[in-house]
């Protein structure tokens, strides 16, 4: 797990994050069309509001799609918390010479849509698993 280097644009979005939802937020990480913030485990029902209204005003507010991952120290069950809404059949963590690499099964169907148009969406989950976890991969099986 590396150590995490926010730019003033993230901690930015992070204390906006956290006034509307009133929660610590971990980390935030922004593409094109989404800003992924990580949040500590237990925290994504406050996270995302009643009626979903956090979620909807800091779509507004920043113009983009937000999405809440929560944190977990268990490294499996943060790479299932990284994929969701998707189902995950399976996940195994397996050490390949120095890489930690966590091998996630999931159903045919819903395989292009986790990649996302180019990679993006996977490009997302490799980050975020590198940047709190000792995992230094992710393949889709």
């Amino acid at each position: 797990m590396g150590e995490i280097t926010l730019s003033n644009e993230e901690m930015q979005r992070i204390r906006i994050a956290s006034s509307i939802t009133k929660i610590d937020i971990m980390d935030c990480v922004e593409t094109d069309d989404k800003i992924v913030f990580v949040i500590h485990r237990g925290f994504l029902g406050m996270a995302i509001g009643k009626d979903a209204k956090n979620l909807e005003k800091l779509r507004t507010l920043l113009k983009k799609n937000v999405r809440f991952v929560e944190f977990d120290q268990d490294e499996k069950r943060f790479i299932i918390n990284l994929f969701k809404p998707f189902k995950i059949n399976n996940v195994t963590i397996e050490k390949m010479g120095k890489k930690s690499v966590a091998k996630v099964e999931v159903p045919q169907r819903d395989k292009s849509k986790i990649i996302g148009k180019n990679g993006r969406n996977v490009q997302l989950i490799r980050l975020l698993a590198k940047r709190h976890s000792s995992i230094d991969d992710v393949q889709i099986l």
